[in-house]
């Protein structure tokens, strides 16, 4: 059973690679990601270059399926292995929906990639057990693909909104992007001093600086001066947290 279990988890991630490649090769729909994104302009989407986190991503995940083996015999392998396949199935739904511009239903399932990654990355965690090898191959690739859909979810939420024309009701769109910045920099804040991963943070200041860089020197350069600011905090919480966790291990 494991055995089958590590070869769908492979199998799967391939499928996962081999759609996402397709989606701008082709490209599907006639459109690549990046143009379909041109078509709901919210303040929130960063820079296009911030979305190469992704190749992180996927370097990462490809180090898990070579990993897994080393976490097989583990109690919760099984449900991991599970959430991981529903995953994949997601973010290979979650292209055709964008591309084919079902913009509600990429909500939907983006939520259902979020959910999916939450049990994976709770599973995993709790275990005190892990080596550095599977700290890095097992646990860290999932720490890294939770921070960055957390502000993908967001910005898939921002773009729905764009896509059926709300104004943002009583705050202007600038006031509700920078909102939505400081909810995503809580929620990081949140995590990394629950489950003490300080690599939660790097995401998230990867992605505050793609907004820092996409909107400095324009007409909305509150969103980057507070972009900018809420960077810095993190930045300085990482050092903090990662040097303190150390700190207490050594102890």
């Amino acid at each position: 059973m494991y055995r089958n279990l590590q070869i769908l988890n492979f199998l799967a991630l391939l499928a996962t690679l081999t759609v996402n490649a397709l989606a701008n090769i082709l490209p599907i729909n006639g459109m690549n990601t990046g143009e379909l994104s041109a078509l709901y302009p919210s303040l929130f989407t960063p820079a296009g270059f911030t979305f190469s986190v992704w190749s992180v991503i996927y370097l990462l995940l490809i180090g898990f399926v070579i990993a897994q083996r080393s976490v097989a015999s583990k109690p919760y392998f099984v449900e991991l292995s599970l959430w991981f396949l529903v995953s994949c199935v997601a973010n290979s739904s979650w292209i055709l929906a964008w591309h084919y511009q079902y913009v509600f239903a990429s909500v939907i399932i983006m939520l259902m990639l979020l959910f999916s990654l939450v049990r994976i990355f709770l599973l995993v965690q709790a275990d005190s057990e892990l080596t550095l090898l599977q700290k890095i191959f097992v646990q860290l690739p999932f720490i890294v693909y939770l921070s960055w859909i957390c502000v993908a979810t967001i910005a898939n939420i921002s773009a729905l909104l764009v896509s059926v024309q709300w104004s943002g009701g009583p705050l202007s769109p600038v006031t509700w992007t920078i909102t939505m910045t400081g909810i995503a920099s809580l929620l990081g804040i949140f995590i990394v001093e629950r489950y003490r991963k300080p690599a939660f943070f790097l995401v998230l200041i990867w992605a505050l600086f793609g907004i820092y860089s996409k909107w400095n020197n324009t007409e909305n350069l509150a969103i980057a001066n507070a972009a900018l600011g809420e960077l810095i905090l993190l930045a300085v919480l990482f050092l903090v947290f990662q040097f303190g966790f150390i700190k207490k291990l050594r102890v």
